[in-house]
């Protein structure tokens, strides 16, 4: 197999192609860690919507059932 042939094709350095196989390549690995740091913080924050809106549907459920005992002890 043949040796990676790497040239950079903007003037931007972090940008490079592998012209064995075409790959535009980002090197620049602080944007990446960027990348990943906002990747994982969206994650969370969606993953702590769901917590919440679990929360909420955990307390309906709750506050119906609380009504229907004070219904059944008065009523």
């Amino acid at each position: 197999m043949s040796e990676p042939t790497i040239r950079y094709v903007t003037d931007n350095e972090s940008y490079v192609r592998d012209t064995t196989n075409m790959a535009l390549i980002n090197t620049d690995r602080n944007a990446f860690s960027i990348y990943k740091s906002r990747r994982a913080d969206a994650t969370q924050a969606k993953d702590l919507h769901q917590d919440v809106e679990q929360l909420k549907s955990d307390m309906s459920e709750i506050k119906g059932m609380l009504q229907n005992l004070v219904r059944g002890i008065h009523g």
